[in-house]
């Protein structure tokens, strides 16, 4: 078989060609550092990197929530210590006030700072921020707390000391939550309907705080037959009340401080809870630095080449392609255009 000069010229030129995009190749991951640029280029390696790019933004997702969730229990602790603080002020006010040694003048006074703490505790209750109130539950864009007509305490518009259990078990279960990685899921409805599902609580982070977890709810009768809202609000303004009363009597109000010394305690109750979810929080933030790392060492394992590796693979490439047109130069006959000018 004879070989032509068209036929090595062919041959040439395909092996140059075939070197010139391998050089092209290796130069675009030297400067750019990426194993490839297009999914084809290696179908397997691309399967596995946007599979590792979704776990990235599910985890980024996951860390925006928790921030979020951080960021508002954060405000709401803060709150809650304010309002603890009043707590602690009311009881100091009925501890010098409700005394055989104590004027009537001495337990006006002492009822009218009761009265200025009862509204701060109003306010507390309304903290805010941007983001929505603190205590008003799964309602986070109006006012909570409110006062009805009678001077008594409302919550999301329905009045405390009128909530039945049942209604008061509802409404301390509901809660603001976000997905924080724990499986979301819901629950069908029954008779199946998709737009009645509601999400599993179990499978959410709850980041909010029902505020009538604070006061507390309903009615409650004590020994002197007395039944009285027992929410921390109307029982500080109960108090007050007593104080001023000409029929004022020492066990009237002894009773009261009891009732609300043991209301006072779901301040604290709360403040172990919020405590409890921001250290829950700073587990999963580890957690989802620690995984995000992995995700980025994995990431740089499939996407990306080593720089020393690229530029020897260049350089290598590089000697070759300029040897092979060298070579070309003593293989390949010159024509009649080699001698134009």
């Amino acid at each position: 078989m004879r070989i032509t000069n068209s036929m090595i010229t062919t041959k040439y030129l395909r092996s140059v060609n075939t070197l010139s995009t391998g050089l092209d190749k290796l130069y675009s991951q030297m400067t750019t550092g990426r194993a490839f640029s297009r999914s084809s280029e290696n179908t397997a390696a691309a399967i596995k990197a946007y599979q590792i790019r979704k776990e990235m933004t599910q985890t980024e997702g996951y860390q925006a929530n928790i921030q979020h969730a951080q960021s508002s229990l954060t405000n709401a602790e803060s709150s809650l210590t304010h309002i603890e603080e009043l707590m602690k002020s009311v009881k100091d006010r009925i501890l010098q006030a409700n005394t055989a040694s104590a004027s009537a003048d001495e337990r006006k006074i002492a009822a009218t700072e009761l009265r200025s703490i009862q509204e701060s505790l109003l306010q507390a209750l309304n903290s805010n921020s941007t983001d929505g109130y603190y205590f008003g539950g799964a309602n986070t864009q109006t006012k909570p707390f409110t006062v009805d007509a009678s001077g008594q305490l409302m919550y999301n518009g329905q009045l405390l000391s009128g909530l039945t259990s049942t209604d008061a078990d509802h409404l301390s279960g509901e809660s603001m939550y976000v997905d924080i990685g724990l499986g979301l899921r819901t629950i069908p409805a029954i008779p199946p309907n998709p737009a009645n599902s509601t999400v599993d609580p179990d499978s959410v982070f709850h980041y909010t705080i029902p505020g009538i977890n604070i006061t507390g709810s309903g009615t409650m009768t004590l020994p002197i037959n007395t039944t009285i809202s027992s929410n921390l609000y109307d029982l500080i303004g109960k108090m007050a009340d007593e104080l001023e009363s000409p029929s004022y009597t020492y066990e009237s109000v002894d009773e009261l401080y009891g009732a609300f010394r043991d209301k006072s305690m779901n301040v604290v109750f709360n403040l172990t809870e919020i405590g409890a979810k921001t250290s829950y929080l700073d587990f999963m933030t580890d957690r989802y630095e620690t995984r995000t790392g992995d995700l980025e060492e994995r990431q740089d394992n499939v996407e990306f080449v080593d720089p020393a590796r690229a530029i020897i693979d260049f350089k290598s490439q590089q000697v070759a392609y300029n040897a092979a047109l060298q070579m070309g130069a003593q293989i390949i006959p010159p024509s009649i255009f080699n001698y134009m000018k």
